[in-house]
């Protein structure tokens, strides 16, 4: 797991390597234990107009041979590659049967040579793993960004004037020169509406996030992104197959295994649900991840502990669980929210960043359950879901009321959003409850990854997600909505494998969500300071939100704990333009806790 960022400029304007320092050091957490640059030249002259950098936490092969930015024999192809492939030694034989010698045992330099033999469609059809990454082809005069199939790996883009700016973080392009930070003003009703903005666009205005199963490339002095994997359709009305959770359980097991690879401490990250309880049974049944990490609360409405033990006792794990308290909320707001590139309107993945925090002296990669609900149809939503149309799914997923919006902000325009969100929905066919998963997956799923991703990268730590192995997602994808929303309720099928580790009443309790206690975070004299003196003028002056408006929510919150939630997203908003928007604090933060 690592940090890139690199910029081309179209008009062959000579690149400037301080720049690219600067922006380097926005992303250095990423990857502590290399550095490395590279300069070059789009066009027939030698003077650099182009420049890759790459910060490189090591996960397989840890010598120097694994450095990167990497370059074939001739320096005619550069890559620099963010994530893990896991089946990128699988390639290896063909390769070296075709003349190529590797130097290193990293999967980088697979991929490096699979695109110089078969192509960028060769190279991409044959991966199964997480990526971000950028190919510079200097034979062609091009350069290629491509994002993993389903997001795991962040990869963010703008143009400014003739320089086309890439970097996993979008913060890197802060310390761009000609990169001004603007809230783009189209999607903050979608951010107040959803906690989140979906598809290729970001709050910020000009940066966009190259969607999954997506690739850009840069040549001829333009942009053109394309799609080079989409999400399965489920055919209507898919029939039942005999075998199907014995089929689950031999692709779930291959992927945990083929997910345990790497030089470095692996662990899980377990929160006592289903979905990682099975990851750490199936990782400890290799005889691997013996440390899990977990967070709980004092209070047992809200804290899991009770099954985090009884999972790590079951599966023989040890059992790290960190205690979450006001200040485990409070103390990072700030190194948070800069990590998480948009505001933190989900709470919860404050837990995710003590949890990495407290891991990484312990494990340098964590598996996680994520993902399973989106592919396997594990939300309440999904129930009824085969009856909806598009727009009423939509509105299934929506966090916040429109009322509430409304007096939030009196200028909103909901119908738009949710036209927008529709438009994403259409982009799936064929069986019904099919098309909502494939929404689902291409939404929210995208940002649980990305808040996965940046709150674990802040401490240097790989998050890996074995339920979005391609053959495991190709698979649910030929599912009926009986194996899914069945008599085994939500996540039917996932259940019955579970049931082959954990007792009916661990896999068939009521699914409990990843809440925090926030009304008590919200009583306490410090987060009262922090709202009177800096959220509520800020929010008074920016004008994105009506501050009697988010006032009196907060009244509200304080004596209903049920709505908590929907103060904080205008909350978390402020917070984040402040630092992004007005430059309150534009640094390098440190790599680890």
């Amino acid at each position: 797991m690592c940090g890139l960022a690199g910029f081309v400029n179209l008009d062959g304007a000579p690149a400037d390597h301080a720049v690219l320092s600067a922006m380097m050091r926005l992303v250095a957490h990423r990857g502590p234990d290399d550095r490395g640059t590279r300069m070059f030249s789009l066009r027939s002259h030698d003077a650099p107009d182009s420049a890759f950098g790459f910060h490189r936490l090591a996960i397989l092969d840890l010598s120097q041979q694994g450095h990167q930015p990497m370059a074939n024999a001739d320096g005619s192809v550069i890559l620099v590659y963010n994530g893990e492939v896991y089946n990128a030694f699988d390639h290896k034989p063909l390769l070296e049967a075709a003349g190529y010698r590797f130097r290193s045992r990293s999967d980088a330099e697979v991929l490096l040579y699979l695109y110089e033999h078969v192509g960028l469609d060769g190279m991409l059809e044959r991966l199964n793993g997480m990526f971000a990454l950028a190919i510079a082809d200097l034979r062609h005069r091009q350069v290629h960004l491509v994002r993993d199939h389903f997001g795991i790996k962040p990869l963010y883009w703008t143009q400014v004037g003739e320089s086309v700016l890439f970097a996993s973080e979008a913060k890197a392009f802060l310390a761009h020169p000609a990169f001004t930070p603007e809230v783009a003003g189209a999607f903050v009703d979608e951010q107040l509406a959803f906690r989140y903005v979906a598809g290729d666009a970001t709050l910020m205005k000009g940066v966009k996030q190259l969607r999954p199963g997506h690739r850009l490339t840069i040549a001829g002095g333009g942009v053109a992104t394309a799609r080079y994997w989409s999400i399965p359709d489920v055919p209507a009305a898919p029939p039942t197959r005999a075998g199907e959770v014995d089929e689950l359980h031999a692709l779930l097991q291959t992927s945990v295994r083929s997910q345990l690879v790497g030089d470095v401490p692996v662990g899980c990250q377990l929160s006592g649900g289903v979905d990682s309880s099975l990851v750490t049974a199936f990782a400890r049944a290799e005889g691997a991840a013996q440390n899990v990490f977990s967070v709980v609360f004092d209070d047992p409405k809200f804290s899991e502990a009770p099954w985090i033990e009884a999972a790590a006792s079951i599966t023989g794990a040890e059992s790290h669980a960190g205690l979450f308290t006001a200040e485990s909320f409070l103390d990072p707001l700030e190194d948070a929210t800069w990590h998480m590139d948009q505001p933190i309107s989900v709470p919860n993945s404050l837990g995710i960043w003590q949890l990495a925090r407290h891991a990484r002296p312990y494990a340098t990669v964590l598996l996680s359950g994520e993902g399973a609900d989106e592919v396997f149809a594990g939300y309440s939503r999904f129930q009824n879901a085969s009856q909806l149309t598009a727009d009423a799914f939509v509105l299934t997923t929506l966090f916040q009321r429109p009322s509430k919006l409304a007096r939030l902000r009196p200028e909103s325009n909901l119908p738009a959003v949710i036209e927008r969100r529709a438009a994403l929905f259409g982009e799936g066919q064929g069986d019904p409850l099919g098309r909502c998963v494939k929404y689902e997956m291409q939404t929210f799923l995208v940002d649980v990854l990305m808040r996965q991703d940046k709150m674990t990268m802040a401490h240097a730590v790989e998050n890996r997600v074995p339920f979005l192995d391609r053959r495991v997602v190709e698979f649910a994808r030929t599912l009926g909505a009986e194996s899914l929303v069945g008599p085994g309720g939500a996540k039917a099928i996932v259940k019955a494998v579970a049931r082959r580790f954990f007792s009916d009443g661990f896999v068939d309790r009521p699914k409990a969500a990843f809440n925090l206690p926030l009304s008590q975070y919200f009583r306490s004299a410090r987060f009262t300071a922090l709202m009177e003196d800096q959220v509520l003028p800020g929010i008074r002056q920016r004008s994105l939100v009506s501050e009697p408006a988010v006032r009196a929510l907060w009244k509200r919150a304080l004596a209903a704990p049920a709505v908590t939630e929907v103060f904080w997203i205008p909350v978390a908003l402020e917070l984040w333009a402040q630092q992004f928007l007005d430059g309150r604090r534009v640094r390098t933060p440190a790599t680890t806790a």
